[in-house]
């Protein structure tokens, strides 16, 4: 079957990792066989302006801006650091979405902001209820609406008015029953297994294991999933993560002398020992 073809925008500048970021969304093109992802080679150009998005025009400006730029795909989803007028995280249509990281700032962070967007990518991919051209729906099928439900379970369409409650939906990787019946009975019992297996994030694996996605992200792309936001780093975030390479005896080393020459000032201000 062929893969579903899933465009990544950025809809306004990106102030995170992008780089890493694209790393991590195209490693999924590796674990699942229904959407193949990828970023269209736009240069410094957004569809979105600063300030608040309105939600309910914000697909006819992604849909002009694939127009004008002869954009070609199945699915097109517009990332952006602004916030929707109604505070939601996402809005997903049958052709495009439009997901914020704008309230998934550091107080949200961990999960960190990549396994955020996997959350929404894929919360946006199953409402837009888009399939392959080749497959035929029955009518039981095309009277399925999947959406969100209000109640909290810890899963992945979970509506979660409290905006911190989607950390739950993120760190169980979970799809309720009635919603797992909806996936199954209107995309098939194969796609909801891939979901699932996606959304669980084992595949990310561990930093300490060489050829992972994590030891990938850290190594190469100089992103701690398990500790950074994945925001792009002020200087002292930097200068953090230069002092915790440091080998541990070093450090340990390093601290005395800082610890000595701290106590060593304040006897000397103090006139407890001569200078």
């Amino acid at each position: 079957m062929k893969k579903i073809k899933v465009a990544l925008l950025f809809g306004t500048k990106p102030n995170f990792e992008h780089d890493a970021f694209k790393y991590f969304i195209l490693y999924v093109n590796r674990i699942q066989n229904i959407y193949e992802f990828c970023f269209p080679d736009i240069v410094e150009d957004y569809p979105f302006d600063k300030g608040d998005v309105d939600f309910k025009s914000s697909h006819d400006k992604v849909n002009a801006f694939v127009i004008n730029r002869n954009l070609n795909a199945d699915h097109f989803i517009a990332i952006i650091t602004n916030s929707f007028s109604n505070n939601y995280f996402f809005n997903a249509e049958k052709r495009t979405s439009i997901i914020t990281t704008d309230i998934w700032d550091k107080q949200f962070s961990p999960p960190s902001l990549f396994e955020y967007l996997l959350h929404c990518i894929f919360t946006c991919l199953i409402y837009s209820q888009n399939v392959a051209e080749d497959t035929e729906l029955s009518d039981d099928q095309m009277l399925i609406n999947i959406g969100s439900h209000r109640d909290a379970r810890g899963c992945i369409a979970d509506f979660t008015r409290q905006k911190y409650e989607d950390r739950i939906s993120i760190a169980l990787g979970y799809i309720c029953e009635e919603h797992s019946k909806e996936i199954e009975d209107f995309y098939g019992t194969d796609y909801l297994k891939q979901i699932q297996y996606v959304i669980d994030r084992k595949w990310i694996g561990d930093i300490s294991e060489k050829g992972s996605v994590a030891y990938n992200l850290k190594h190469i792309f100089k992103f701690n999933i398990n500790k950074d936001s994945g925001f792009n780093k002020n200087w002292w975030d930097k200068i953090k993560d230069k002092f915790y390479e440091i080998p541990g005896t070093l450090t340990g080393e390093i601290l005395k002398i800082i610890i000595t020459v701290i106590l060593t000032y304040l006897l000397i201000k103090w006139g407890l020992i001569d200078k």
